[in-house]
């Protein structure tokens, strides 16, 4: 079934707050890659030991995937509505109340689905190769299942508000497909959850932020 341009155009312009007058040559696309360098700073009030203590993760080398519709706005500029997905495993958790080696028995990881409206820039080469940049701001429904020590879990879901940016490029294959490689530097903001002890009681909640970069490679097709 082909998208009607007007329903593209109207889902892109509820995303991104562009009027959907302004919008034009409507686009849709997919990409996927693989995540790195993912770490979380979370800090507040354990008992015990009581006071103010940080749990902070750094992640092992995940995955993420996205699809998504756009259009051009302007002469180079272009504005999109994005869904993704990204998963990472915990490789390496630091209580600061327990001293500053990382914890033993590290298990569990952070998944994330992200929605984002984009707002992306064309460096016109005068060929098929287009570098751009761009940045997108959005929400992301968060899921962390962290575990370490002799059962301490960090474990809760919430909705926070994200932010990602993008440097890239793509390259035309036809007039109506291009293929795509982008670098993604995304942040996560304020993410809350619960620390419960081994007999699953609660001894604090956690919040800080959580950050990944991402490389990945897709495909742009016009509707």
């Amino acid at each position: 079934m082909k998208l009607s341009p007007l329903l593209i155009a109207s889902f892109i312009a509820a995303g991104t707050g562009v009027s959907a007058q302004s919008l034009q040559d409507p686009y849709g696309f997919v990409f996927g890659g693989v995540t790195f360098e993912g770490q979380s700073d979370f800090d507040g009030i354990i008992t015990p030991p009581g006071g103010l203590q940080s749990v902070d993760t750094d992640y092992d080398s995940g995955f993420n995937f996205g699809i998504g519709v756009g259009a051009t706005i302007a002469p180079s500029v272009r504005a999109e509505v994005e869904l993704s997905y990204t998963q990472s495993d915990a490789d390496q958790i630091f209580f600061s109340g327990n001293g500053p080696a990382a914890e033993v028995n590290v298990d569990g990881g952070i998944r994330a689905t992200t929605l984002f409206g984009n707002v992306l820039y064309d460096f016109d080469t005068g060929g098929p190769f287009t570098p751009y940049v761009g940045a997108g701001l959005g929400a992301a429904f968060v899921e962390q299942d962290l575990v370490y020590g002799p059962g301490v879990a960090v474990n809760e879901d919430d909705t926070v508000f994200a932010a990602q940016l993008i440097a890239g490029g793509s390259y035309d294959l036809s007039d109506t497909l291009a293929l795509t490689a982008d670098i993604r530097y995304r942040r996560l903001f304020d993410v809350e959850s619960n620390r419960f002890n081994p007999a699953g009681v609660s001894t604090g909640i956690v919040t800080g932020d959580y950050n990944d970069l991402s490389m990945n490679v897709g495909l742009r097709f016009s509707f």
